[in-house]
């Protein structure tokens, strides 16, 4: 069936990603070999010299958001930095507000902002150039300039959730699985969608718009999750959809958290039922949450023993070294994107050794996988299959 069209809620002045090329890193942490603290970046940015950064975040209530800032924040304070989170409750005039604190506080040398509304927050940001404050944002590409900004193509992420799935579901069926089809021969599939910020749209539009263009699958719901009650607001979706679509067998979910509160619901339905759990499936669209990991793990030994089944994903993964230096309990995941976030401002603020061009941006890699061992890859650079999904209004 084709997905009625809804209208969406967005931003109210969204940011349109960049989509030219940018290079490969953009910088790194190296050896600066005279050990000169002069910032590496534009001669327009002097460093105010405080060593305070506030991570500036739309909720800190998401654990994977939180990773990337905590992380960030981490490597800072190795270098005798104070980090502090704030949050924003969901408005992006808050992160504005923030950042005008950040400016009067007068104890603030470094903002990394998980950008809700790149506009809004252009005044303010260069009102923090000028204050001698580096300013670095996620997820988001703004067309003014800041130190630097690490991107995500979020709608690749959403397509490859999407084509993990398909592949799944053609193998599971290959092998005598037991997984419905609609009147037309399709298999069901229910979204967990955010389209609060716009590179939720973006991900959302590529989610629904692949499974629009779907040879085997059809999207049956639409839900949205993402929040501080994300696992439990999941949960009660996933019934909800089972209720009204008991042959729905395969989810497509926003982040980790969605994704685990889905599968507990599948778990509860499936044994209710008398059903296996190896005939469900769920995706999300980023897979860096230490519990999630744990049941992915769990799933690849065996197929029955939860409905999650792959997922698509951004940015590397910590090697073993950088988790034992961070956390060697592996309860807090080390980001490899916050470590990249800390050496932008730290380059461009010219501490230590770290070392950063003003203005130049990265873009992470995407893959997806699942459990029947599918590998792919997008890297910073190559052609972007998303680039219709990528505009400041949700399609569907």
């Amino acid at each position: 069936m084709k997905i009625k069209r809804i209208l969406a809620v967005v931003l109210a002045a969204a940011m349109v990603f960049a989509l030219a090329a940018c290079g490969n890193s953009g910088g790194g942490s190296k050896p600066a070999g005279s050990g000169s603290a002069e910032p590496s970046g534009s001669a327009d940015f002097t460093w105010n010299g405080q060593k305070e950064v506030w991570a500036i975040l739309p909720t800190t209530g998401v654990p994977g958001l939180m990773m990337h800032a905590d992380s960030m924040g981490w490597v800072m304070e190795q270098q005798g930095w104070t980090y502090v989170a704030k949050d924003a409750e969901g408005n992006p005039a808050n992160q504005v507000t923030f950042v005008e604190d950040a400016i009067a506080a007068g104890n603030v040398g470094a903002l990394m902002i998980a950008a809700m509304d790149t506009p809004m927050l252009e005044d303010v940001c260069e009102q923090a150039r000028a204050a001698g404050i580096a300013v670095d944002f996620l997820g988001a590409a703004p067309d003014y300039e800041i130190a630097g900004y690490i991107a995500t193509k979020y709608s690749i992420t959403g397509m490859y959730a999407v084509q993990a799935a398909e592949d799944w579901v053609a193998k599971r069926v290959a092998e005598g699985g037991n997984v419905p089809t609609d009147a037309n021969g399709k298999y069901e599939v229910a979204v967990d969608y955010y389209l609060d910020i716009t590179d939720g749209i973006y991900r959302s539009n590529a989610i629904v718009g692949t499974l629009e263009e779907s040879e085997t699958l059809t999207c049956v719901s639409t839900t949205q999750a993402y929040g501080n009650s994300a696992q439990q607001d999941a949960y009660d979706n996933a019934q909800a959809v089972l209720a009204a679509h008991p042959d729905c067998r395969i989810f497509i979910a926003y982040e980790p958290d969605e994704a685990m509160g889905a599968a507990a619901a599948i778990a509860d339905y499936a044994a209710q039922k008398g059903l296996s759990l190896e005939d469900f499936a769920v995706f999300p669209c980023y897979s860096e949450d230490p519990t999630f990991q744990a049941d992915y793990a769990a799933v690849l030994a065996d197929h029955k023993a939860n409905a999650i089944k792959g997922y698509s994903s951004y940015g590397a993964t910590a090697t073993e070294e950088e988790q034992q230096k961070y956390d060697p309990t592996g309860a807090n995941a080390f980001s490899p994107t916050g470590e990249k976030l800390a050496i932008i401002l730290l380059g461009v603020c010219g501490e230590g050794d770290y070392e950063w061009t003003y203005g130049e941006a990265y873009y992470d890699d995407i893959s997806a996988t699942n459990v029947y061992g599918l590998d792919m890859h997008w890297a910073n650079g190559d052609a972007n299959p998303c680039e219709k999904y990528e505009v400041p209004n949700y399609l569907y």
